[in-house]
């Protein structure tokens, strides 16, 4: 399958090192950048010490930087459950585009090959639905890519990431189901919570969960949407 995805060897990165640990994390990120140069630049510039496995560019064209079996330098301070050095257990995805506060659409033929490459990988390695995330989701704190336009609803479709239907309640959440809600985040993997009712310390996570599975509820309090959401999300995912 891989050759049918046309991959560019064209740029490669020298920022990586050794894995330690095996893959087991699909991990999405968009570069914030206008276009491809801009983001190659990024990506391989010795100084800047990023990288990635995969650069998608907006015609859709997929770019390996560095080799899957090296430990790219995408997620940086990071965590999912309770597992750390996250760059050791994940293939990292950049895609080009400008980010979220453009408010634009990812291009089409880019979420096409997204999908082909991560089909390929996710049988390659055997990686669980449940596992296939975005830089927000894993670094909360800090980050918010690949953003509320990223379209995980339609990656779901084709069998990659975890997405459940809303369950539309509006209802303020009391002292306990905030507890509740903040408890099930914890157990789908969200890291840094603080398990008490305080929804401002826990305001990024919150909002970064939201992100990805209710993106019009960023800025919004948790209600019982959330909370519901939670709950199917949990059901979905296997220990």
């Amino acid at each position: 399958m891989l050759c049918q995805l046309n991959i560019s060897h064209r740029y490669k990165s020298i920022n990586f090192d050794l894995r330690k640990k095996k893959i087991s994390l699909l991990i999405f990120h968009y570069t914030e950048t206008n276009d491809l140069a801009e983001a190659i630049k990024l990506l391989t510039a010795k100084k800047r010490k990023v990288s990635c496995h995969y650069l998608i560019d907006t015609n859709g064209l997929i770019y390996n930087l560095v080799d899957e079996s090296k430990r790219a330098w995408h997620a940086g301070e990071s965590m999912w459950k309770r597992s750390k050095d996250i760059n050791s257990r994940s293939i990292g995805i950049e895609i080009v585009y400008p980010g979220e506060f453009v408010r634009k659409k990812y291009k089409k033929k880019q979420i096409e090959s997204l999908i082909k490459l991560s089909l390929y990988l996710k049988k390659k390695y055997k990686i669980l639905n449940q596992n296939i995330l975005g830089h927000s989701d894993i670094a909360p704190k800090r980050k918010i890519d690949p953003g509320i336009f990223f379209p995980w609803e339609v990656l779901n479709k084709s069998s990659i990431g975890l997405w459940t239907k809303k369950r539309l309640d509006n209802s303020d959440l009391n002292k306990e189901s905030i507890k509740l809600f903040l408890k099930n985040l914890q157990k789908l993997g969200y890291p840094y919570l603080k398990i008490n009712n305080n929804i401002n310390f826990n305001k990024s996570v919150i909002e970064n969960f939201h992100r990805h599975h209710l993106p019009y509820m960023v800025k919004s309090k948790p209600n019982g949407t959330s909370l519901n959401k939670t709950i199917d999300l949990l059901k979905k995912s296997i220990d």
